[in-house]
């Protein structure tokens, strides 16, 4: 058994999935095109028949469904595994013994090992239903009755599994195309004996890559940390100093280096290795990461020491000729790296093979010529003259990188070493050059330093390189009277998109908007994916505020345009923000904080608007900031406590229920308004802990006035949108209850209406399985939602709470009314209670009964109350026989 996700499975471990067979190019993402397979299992032959009439219409990305039948387990195991594209099994729970429906699921995930088949759990019969941990262990889609077999959930819930398998299916393509990149790199390094790696400095870790760890001797899957002495432990001893000392200055300058030296391998073999690598800053200049090549240059020292060997062997003791044709026969025939002789004017006598594969000349192009055909025209006199400095000094040789060009006229770089062969007396003969094409590596190393500092989604500059090129224009602006301006922007309800729509349409938006910024921008700007939805502009030039607002029009009219994706047109706004270089400051990081307060400001103001930066931002930052750490502390504290404000039964007229809402008790500032530190709880994640807590309480609470003889009590407590999402919800609600031995009837689970807008599929299942636990489930702030009617019969809830902002003018507003009598009535048609908030009057309570409403709330009974106060309510409704 595993709980490991089909993905990471994929990624783990290639045997269970094996990568297709290379492809000379490669397609892309697969998008499944149908038709969508629908196994249904069951033992009852008309459960088949009215599945098939219910779904044969329904048609998922352009196309339709085809259906499969088994019977039992038994029948289903072989159709499953010879049908490896099933998208989604329909099961009923109970058929031949009980839980064989759980019996297959077991089978499918452990046994088949298949991750990928979406499965809808159903039942005839009640407390069928398996445990919230037995759906979450073994990744069941959803799970319903029997009795939603003719509804609109049926549809739904396999629309929902189709889009879940299809996205499965598309990450499992990504996976392999990844992995096809990864061994296509690995193997590009591998031929040309070049590795990389990445020194993690502030965790002190190194990754390498497996060419990197076999040109050292390390273990191909063992950890690297003490980095430093790591390094240097592996170099030779006589370089080990000089290897320090190159590193250290790397660090110190935050400057490139290339040097060449020693390792010793742990078997005792030495290698010759180029080294060339560069120090990645973080955003305040500091060292934050090394990274690097590895080029195992043993091959090409030992021919160039073979060439000396075979010089010296041969030099005077024949003629010249013979001298040359052995030299040829001996070494340059099997040599990989291409071998160049000249005799003492220039004039080239002998080529290797080699040679003609890296330059394209053959050798009658070559002899007679000089190696001037080979220049690329890139290097100046001072370079030449420096070459033959060393060539004609003591050393007798030169090493270095240099540009050529070949026969069909590309220039590429090569690492040379030219050496001059001399005669006893001291007299040059001939000029020996053995190089290496560095082609191969130099795309290596460039593709490394634009995998550093580049969006890999979306190929734009990335956080680091903004920063730095900010650093760049702010420098030059300093020079001159123009300003930088620094543009930050939020796609407007980017999640909402990516959760409904799913992650690679997300994804393919995010290109489409970059895409579209490129064509934006002048020469010598920047436009940079910062992070998720969030870009970036730094735009030199800018004189005076009219230059602003024309980039800020420019740049909502390029964005207003529809992206069309999958046949869908998508509209995107965007929340902006904008500072200025000098006036909102002159260092990158300051004006980066204060655009971001910017965006802030223009989410608040309801998106869609652009915000100039004002110092009372920071401010207004500071005093967040502030509330922020004082919640944090209260939280510590245990600062906070519930009050309770009572629901009444219209009916009755008597105390029915309460809602449990959270207020804070500051030790100097004393009581502060829930309208202040809510909003500041749900953007630091503080509500999770704080909701956690309320969710305790209020069951603890009501326990007691149940022992108290007050058994018909509920309490409604509020489930924040983050609080929703967190994936531990269902263990918070069912801890609180058990903890406080609270019937799960008595506790009500109030979400808003806003929280719809997301991805409805996902909140309905999210809610089906709380309301699993035994909790009835409230739609809170009713009526202010875009959608309210649509989504009302997907939904598994038990009461709507109408908005009282409704409540508050329905006598005098005929249009209020209005919206209340419906709201009511359409309570009254889905047998959904209805509570009213905010009852200030009697005329309103008498509305509200002549219209049917089932209870009420607000300050006409009571005010939240604190605990005492509230018991005392309860007795004076309840009073004693």
């Amino acid at each position: 058994m595993t709980d490991r996700h089909p993905i990471e499975l994929l990624l783990s471990d290639p045997t269970k999935h094996p990568t297709p067979a290379p492809c000379t190019q490669d397609p892309g993402p697969r998008r499944a095109q149908g038709p969508w397979t629908v196994l249904i299992v069951d033992d009852d032959t008309d459960i088949h028949a009215l599945t098939r009439m219910v779904l044969r219409d329904l048609t998922f990305a352009g196309a339709g469904l085809t259906f499969a039948s088994a019977h039992s387990a038994a029948e289903a195991i072989p159709i499953l595994e010879a049908n490896p594209e099933i998208a989604v099994m329909l099961l009923d729970v109970v058929m031949e013994t009980d839980q064989a429906g759980l019996d297959l699921v077991r089978h499918v995930r452990e046994v088949m090992k298949n991750g990928f088949v979406r499965i809808i759990l159903r039942t005839g019969q009640a407390g069928q239903a398996p445990e919230p941990r037995v759906i979450t262990e073994y990744d069941i889609n959803d799970y319903r009755d029997k009795s939603d077999l003719t509804s609109q959930k049926l549809i739904t819930a396999v629309t929902v599994a189709l889009r879940a398998w299809r996205d499965l299916k598309t990450i499992e393509h990504l996976v392999h195309s990844l992995r096809r990149e990864r061994e296509s790199l690995a193997r590009a390094q591998r031929i040309a004996h070049l590795g990389n790696w990445e020194w993690d400095i502030a965790r002190d870790a190194m990754i390498c890559s497996e060419e990197a760890r076999r040109i050292v001797g390390i273990p191909l899957h063992s950890d690297i940390h003490g980095v430093l002495e790591t390094f240097l432990s592996i170099s030779h001893p006589e370089d080990r100093a000089r290897v320090e000392q190159t590193i250290q200055h790397a660090l110190l300058e935050l400057t490139p280096f290339e040097f060449d030296h020693r390792i010793l391998r742990p078997n005792g073999e030495i290698r010759w290795v180029h080294e060339m690598g560069e120090v990645i800053r973080d955003a305040d200049g500091k060292p934050m990461r090394m990274a690097g090549t590895m080029h195992d240059r043993t091959e090409q020292r030992e021919a160039e020491q073979r060439l000396k060997i075979a010089a010296s062997v041969f030099e005077g003791a024949m003629e010249e000729a013979e001298s040359h044709m052995l030299l040829t026969a001996k070494v340059f025939e099997n040599a990989v790296e291409g071998v160049m002789v000249t005799d003492r004017s220039g004039r080239i006598v002998s080529v290797n093979p080699a040679f003609s594969v890296i330059t394209g000349f053959d050798a009658d192009d070559a002899l007679g010529n000089t190696p001037a055909m080979l220049q690329s025209g890139i290097h100046d006199e001072l370079f030449y003259s420096r070459l033959w400095h060393d060539l004609l000094g003591e050393t007798s040789s030169w090493r270095g990188e240099i540009w050529n060009r070949r026969k069909n006229g590309e220039a590429h770089p090569v690492w040379e070493t030219i050496t001059a062969i001399r005669d006893r007396t001291q007299t040059i003969t001939h000029f020996v050059a053995v190089f290496q094409d560095l082609t191969a590596i130099k795309r290596s190393e460039e593709a490394l330093h634009f995998r550093t500092y580049h969006d890999s989604l979306t190929g734009l500059p990335n956080r680091a390189l903004f920063h730095d090129r900010l650093r760049q224009a702010i420098g030059q602006s300093g020079r001159s009277d123009d300003k930088v301006m620094v543009l930050i922007f939020d796609l407007d309800l980017f999640k909402n998109l990516n959760n409904s729509l799913g992650h690679t349409v997300g994804d393919r938006l995010l290109k489409g908007v970059a895409e579209r910024l490129r064509h934006f921008v002048r020469e010598g700007d920047t436009v940079s994916r910062l992070a998720g939805d969030t870009f970036g502009f730094i735009l030199r030039g800018i004189r005076n505020s009219q230059d602003v607002g024309v980039v800020v029009r420019k740049l909502a009219d390029a964005l207003a345009k529809p992206f069309y994706i999958d046949e869908q047109e998508l509209f995107v706004t965007a929340s902006m923000g904008v500072t200025l270089c000098p006036e909102d400051g002159d260092e990158a990081d300051l004006l980066i904080r204060n655009a971001d307060m910017a965006v802030a400001r223009a989410k608040t103001a309801g998106r869609d608007n652009c915000q100039y930066y004002a110092p009372a931002m920071g401010a207004e930052a500071e005093r967040r900031l502030a509330l922020e750490n004082s919640l944090r502390q209260g939280l510590e504290r245990d600062e906070f406590l519930l009050h309770y404000q009572p629901k009444v039964d219209l009916r009755t007229e008597r105390i029915s229920g309460m809602e449990a809402l959270v207020r804070w008790r500051h030790p100097r500032d004393g009581m502060i308004s829930p309208a202040e530190f809510i909003p500041v709880a749900e953007e630091s994640g503080l509500i999770l802990p704080l909701g956690s807590r309320v969710l305790k309480q209020a069951c603890l609470q009501t326990k007691k006035w149940h022992d108290a003889g007050f058994e018909h009590l509920r309490v409604a407590v509020n489930l924040s949108i983050r609080q929703f999402r967190q994936a531990d919800l269902l263990d918070d609600v069912r801890a609180a209850l058990e903890e406080s031995g609270l019937p799960p009837d008595a506790l009500e689970l109030e979400v808003t209406e806003t929280l719809m807008m997301e991805n409805l599929d996902d909140i309905v299942a999210i809610l089906t399985r709380l309301k699993a636990l035994g909790p009835t489930i409230a739609v809170d702030d009713f009526g202010v939602g875009h959608s309210s009617l649509t989504y009302l019969k997907k939904l598994p809830i038990d009461v709507l709470k109408i908005d009282q902002s409704f409540v508050r003018d329905l006598t005098l507003d005929s249009d209020d009314a209005a919206i209340v009598t419906a709201i009511l009535a359409l309570g009254r048609s889905l047998r959904l209670k209805v509570v009213a908030e905010g009852v200030e009057t009697p005329e309103q309570l008498a509305f509200l009964r002549n219209e049917g409403c089932d209870q009420f709330q607000g300050y006409l009974f009571s005010r939240p109350l604190e605990i005492e106060a509230f018991s005392c309510r309860l007795a004076e409704s309840f009073p004693a026989p």
